[in-house]
Parts: C-alpha cells; sequence; structure tokens
C-alpha cells in the first residue's frame, strides 16, 4: 500500500472527546470524513470539475479547530477560481486555484534586513526541495508553488502543499532561532504565550533540571553512562513535548537529541557532557529571553511520516530489554526513567496512530502529575499514597480505543489488564500491551 493510502487507512470514523494539545504538529485529529472527502475529490477530477476537486480536496485537511487560535484553513471560492489561506505554525501559505493551475507562496521575510548568510542558504536550498522554490519578489524572500491541473489529483496535490507549508514554517523558525526575528513578514497570527503560564513553565524546568542533577550525584562518578544519558534525554524530551519550544530554544533542543543518536565518534561520555553543559545553559537561562520562546498557532500538516506498528514494538522491546539488564545489576533508579523515556522518545521521534497517540500521552500524564495539575488537569498517580485513579484512567484507554473498534477488530481495550500495584509494574504492563495493539484492517 502507498505511503498517502496507509496514511488515509489509519483515519477513524469518530473524533475522540478530549484533543491532545501537546507535542509538535497537528494539534487535532483528522477530519473524520478525509477519505470521503478524498474519494470526491478523485471523483471530481475524473470528471473534469477541477475547482470542485480542489475544494473537497482542502475540505479533507479541516480539523478540529483549537480555541482562541485563529482557523488553521479558510477557504474562498467563486464561479472561476478558489483562493485559500493555510496556517503551518509560523507560516501562512496564500493559493488561488483556476481551471488551469494552482499557485500558492508563502512570504518569509524582507530581502535588504536579512545577512548574506540566509540570501546564500536560500539558494542551497533550492537544491533540496522537489516542488518549490524560494526566490526574491520585489524586496521579499518568497517561498512559492505553481501546479498545472492536466492531470491533477489529490496526491499530486497533497504532497507539494505540504512541501511548501512545512519548509515555510522550518525556514522563519530558523530566522527567528539565529537572526532578528523581526525583519519577518506575516508573523500577527502567532500568540505570545500569557505571562502566568510562561512562568509557571519556567519554575517547573528549574525544578526538573534541579531533581534530575540531585538525582545524579554518587553515580556519575562510578561510570553509570547510561544512567545519564537516559536521565538528561528524558528531561529534554519531556521539556520539549510538555512545552512545545519555539525559536531557538526548539532549535537547540533539537540539535541536542537529535545528535545525541548520531552514529558518530563520540564517546557516550561526551554526548552525556554536551547533554549535562545544555542543561546548565537552560537552568542559566532568565526568565524574560524564556518566555519568548513561546507561542501557539494552528498547524495543518504533521512534520511526521506515519510509523509501521512493528517499528514502534521493536523499540519497547529493546527498551524492555534494558529494563531487565538495569533490573538484574540493581540499578533500580534508571528503571523508572527508562519507562518514562520510551513514550517520550516515541511520541517525538514517530508519527503515530490517533489511537496509540492518546495512549502514548496518557503515559506522560500519569509520570506528571504535578505539571497536569498545574494545567487544569487531574493528576492520576499519587507517588505519596501509591495509587491511581484507575476509573479515569480506564476511560481514557477506552476512549483512544473504542472509536477504531470497526476498522481493527483485533484493537482491544486491555485497562483491566494492567498492573496497578505500583509505578513501574503498572509501566512494564502498560507497554507490553501497546506492543501488541492489533492495527490490521477488518
Amino acid at each position: 500500500m502507498k505511503w498517502f493510502d496507509k496514511v488515509l487507512s489509519w483515519l477513524r470514523p469518530n473524533p475522540p472527546e478530549k484533543t491532545v494539545i501537546y507535542g509538535r504538529g497537528i494539534h487535532a485529529l483528522p477530519n473524520p470524513r478525509e477519505k470521503e472527502l478524498f474519494d470526491e475529490a478523485s471523483d471530481a477530477f475524473i470528471r473534469g470539475d477541477i475547482l470542485q476537486g480542489y475544494h473537497r480536496f482542502l475540505t479533507s485537511l479541516l480539523h478540529s479547530e483549537i480555541p482562541d487560535l485563529p482557523p488553521h484553513l479558510t477557504l474562498i471560492s467563486d464561479e472561476e477560481s478558489l483562493r485559500f489561506t493555510l496556517i503551518q505554525g509560523s507560516a501562512i501559505v496564500k493559493g488561488v486555484v483556476t481551471a488551469e493551475f494552482l499557485e500558492a507562496h508563502v512570504d518569509i521575510a524582507n530581502t535588504g534586513a536579512l545577512h548574506v548568510a540566509i540570501k546564500r542558504r536560500f539558494l542551497e536550498r533550492n537544491f533540496q526541495l522537489t516542488y518549490c522554490r524560494f526566490s526574491d519578489e520585489k524586496g521579499v524572500i518568497r517561498l512559492s508553488l505553481h501546479l498545472e491541473n492536466t492531470t491533477i489529483t489529490p496526491q499530486k496535490i497533497f504532497f507539494p502543499l505540504r512541501e511548501i507549508a512545512l519548509h515555510a514554517d522550518f525556514e522563519k523558525e530558523f530566522i527567528a532561532s539565529d537572526f532578528d526575528e523581526s525583519d519577518l513578514l506575516e508573523f500577527d497570527h502567532m500568540i505570545p504565550i500569557n505571562s502566568e503560564r510562561a512562568r509557571r513553565l519556567y519554575t517547573t524546568m528549574q525544578s526538573w533540571i534541579a531533581q534530575t542533577k540531585a538525582s545524579l550525584i554518587g553515580l556519575l562518578s562510578n561510570d553509570n553512562t547510561g544512567m545519564a544519558s537516559f536521565s538528561y534525554l528524558s528531561l529534554l524530551l519531556q521539556i520539549d513535548y510538555l512545552f512545545i519550544p519555539r525559536k531557538k530554544m526548539a532549535k537547540n533542543l533539537s540539535e541536542k537529541i537529535n545528535g545525541y543518536f548520531l552514529e558518530d565518534e563520540k564517546l557516550t561520555e561526551d554526548k552525556n557532557a554536551e547533554l549535562e553543559t545544555f542543561l546548565a545553559e537552560l537552568e542559566a537561562l532568565s526568565f524574560e529571553e524564556f518566555s519568548t520562546q513561546f507561542y501557539d498557532s494552528p498547524y495543518t500538516f504533521s512534520p511526521y511520516e506515519q510509523a509501521m506498528h512493528d517499528d514502534i514494538a521493536t523499540f519497547i522491546d529493546e527498551s524492555l530489554v534494558k529494563v531487565r539488564w538495569y533490573k538484574h545489576n540493581h540499578s533500580n533508579y534508571v528503571i523508572t526513567v527508562i519507562y518514562r523515556y520510551i513514550s517520550l522518545y516515541i511520541l517525538y521521534n514517530y508519527g503515530l496512530h490517533p489511537a496509540l497517540r492518546s495512549l502514548l500521552h496518557l503515559h506522560v500524564e500519569v509520570y506528571n502529575g504535578d505539571f497536569f495539575e498545574g494545567e487544569g488537569g487531574q493528576r492520576l498517580y499519587n507517588p505519596q499514597s501509591g495509587t491511581f485513579q484507575k476509573r479515569i484512567i480506564a476511560e481514557r484507554i477506552a476512549s483512544a480505543i473504542q472509536p477504531y473498534g470497526e476498522r481493527y477488530r483485533g484493537l482491544k481495550n486491555f485497562a483491566d489488564e494492567l498492573n496497578y500495584t505500583d509505578l513501574d509494574h503498572f509501566s512494564q504492563s502498560f507497554y507490553l500491551h501497546i506492543k501488541n495493539l492489533d492495527f490490521t484492517e477488518a
């Protein structure tokens, strides 16, 4: 099955009651009628009704809106054309469709204000793009797309639109991270984080860093490089997933996390030292600078490729082998850290089925009761009493799985089979069930 068809086959018929609003990419689930609308677009193109085909396809991209944010996609049509505006984080894609062509563009920044290194970068980026091109349009750096409608299909629209949206957002974020963001164009749709939440996130980050440093006292000198790696990476992944920083903080987080997993000649000790140095930089970050690294904005396309569940199951298996090794060697501290790390890494690294994403987010919630209470949610696990909110956890598992029951007959609710003895037993049983989820279509 082709990648695009596989994505469509994963769509569920009905949205869940609650949308997960953490993590990068789409903060809402796909249009429940996406496959139907996609098929209607295909039929319209076959009939030669180009504008109707585009309207059906673009409508298929609409998903649930996030309160207090502008709509991620707007359409205006008449007899001869269809105009649309599509928001992808920091980028606004503006397009027009006629019977003959589609044209779309994103205005990135004023040319005169840009550093020469940025201009050179845009020239080099053109060799990396498939459908879009950067150009200088009357003093404005613009990313543009042009499609002829001679043999148009939904697939031939999806990938070019996704490319222009993702790359425009990436480049605007890059400029904001390393240069003067005032040079950017069209950023009024980006809503700054309110000061109260910024202060809460800043205080939380400082607390997490202090806790992580304290937990490693006495371990680093004993050459426990693996323990240090899991501790540092879990913390950075947690900050990225729950805070969703932007600009320079997002860029640095990505570089440090991805850099750790590069297959290079660096020793693990050296990589840990780099992560430790970066945590010190985060710790020294002033609140004033920290608060500028966040904003809210809607998204249309996910930046992730859909992962096969077999790949995720393999990662869980490999991680649980490490848990067993540390248990055998009586290194109890790191076991809980690895359990926390597994869900955060999967959420960071893979494009997930909506059911799986909701389930892994649930595991993150169990481990971060203080944070979610501060966000106005409920604590699912009490570390003082060692008790779980079993009923709420069971309801959340059911709401993640039940909407897909007809499409995946083997996808079963496993809430009653979890081991609630303690946090470690809960995680072990949880991941074994996650690994064995059956996404085979009926």
